[in-house]
């Protein structure tokens, strides 16, 4: 094992890691409700009438169904991710770099990833039909999740299938083209759903120029500089990737969408504590921080390797 090849597999586990550790989080967090709304079916719905447009027996059981497909979602995200850490292990112990060892794996984490932004299906029915919200939070919260499931889960299922279908000798373009079509959604969706999510504010506070005051200016620019500039880069990296016109370049524009986007998360913690907004900050996707150092690594590094190895190199990358 040459030492490019042991500090891939080494940046991969870490990036892993950060990821099971973050899926694990929401998981044992959100295992206390679950366990309090079924142990009082009804009770906790009914002292806060407000937030349901009529309380009934058909209102409270959409609300019990959002949540506990929340609650299934975030299982099977943290199944996959065990699936994605076991292969990161497999990876760093074998000797050669043999996709086959962990393609079965890697599928099901990819299959179960797609599946977790399904579950936001009873969400988006709620909000738009049973909330007791302003019209323009409802649309938006509902769109940003209607965008992750649109963009990030018939990519990922699809992907997963073609994964497990893989085999020695057969072409890899058509792996290479969707897994980066699904690394590159998957980087837009969670953009559209930040800026999303700044258009709601700027409603609730009337006006955009709210984001130019202290409180928000420094979150309001890392979602519009440093965010747009990581959707820029996996654009522009898919592109070279798609029309085959200089994989080493790909490499380098996917290494700095990771620099950035992981950046990105870093600025939002970093502005979360400057505005003492500690409980937003699990809200941001802190699974990212980590793929700061694969990025760093694509851009500096930049290995050559024959285009069978950088398919098997994509394809580990593309949750």
């Amino acid at each position: 094992m040459t030492r490019n090849q042991l500090a891939v597999k080494v940046l991969i586990l870490v990036a892993v890691c950060g990821y099971f550790a973050y899926t694990l989080y929401w998981f044992v967090r959100e295992i206390p409700w679950v366990v309090v709304i079924s142990l009082r079916p009804g009770y906790d719905y009914l002292p806060i009438p407000g937030d349901l447009r009529f309380i009934n027996s058909y209102s409270v059981s959409i609300a019990y169904l959002m949540d506990y497909s929340a609650f299934f979602g975030l299982m099977i995200r943290f199944v996959g991710a065990s699936f994605a850490l076991f292969s990161a292990l497999l990876i760093l112990k074998t000797k050669t770099n043999s996709f086959i060892v962990i393609r079965d794996k890697v599928s099901v984490a990819l299959l179960l990833e797609g599946l977790y932004f399904l579950s936001f299906i009873p969400g988006i029915y709620y909000l738009l039909d049973l909330a007791i919200i302003a019209q323009y939070a409802s649309t938006l919260a509902s769109a940003f999740l209607a965008i992750q499931i649109l963009l990030i889960s018939p990519f990922l299922i699809s992907l997963s299938l073609k994964v497990r279908k893989y085999k020695p000798g057969m072409g890899g373009s058509s792996l290479i083209g969707l897994a980066v079509l699904s690394s590159m959604n998957y980087v837009i969706a969670l953009w559209l759903s930040y800026i999303l999510k700044w258009i709601e504010v700027s409603f609730e506070m009337h006006g955009f120029w709210w984001f130019l005051s202290p409180f928000s200016f420094l979150g309001f620019l890392n979602t519009v500089i440093v965010l747009s500039l990581a959707v820029v880069f996996a654009v522009g990296g898919s592109l070279h990737i798609l029309r085959k016109d200089g994989g080493d370049n790909a490499m380098r524009w996917w290494g700095l969408s990771a620099i950035f986007f992981s950046t990105y998360i870093v600025i939002y913690v970093i502005y979360c504590v400057s505005v003492r907004l500690y409980w937003m900050i699990p809200f941001g996707e802190l699974w990212a921080i980590p793929i700061i150092g694969l990025g760093i690594y694509l851009l500096l590094k930049n290995p050559k390797v024959r285009r069978a190895e950088k398919a098997k190199t994509i394809t580990m990358l593309a949750r």
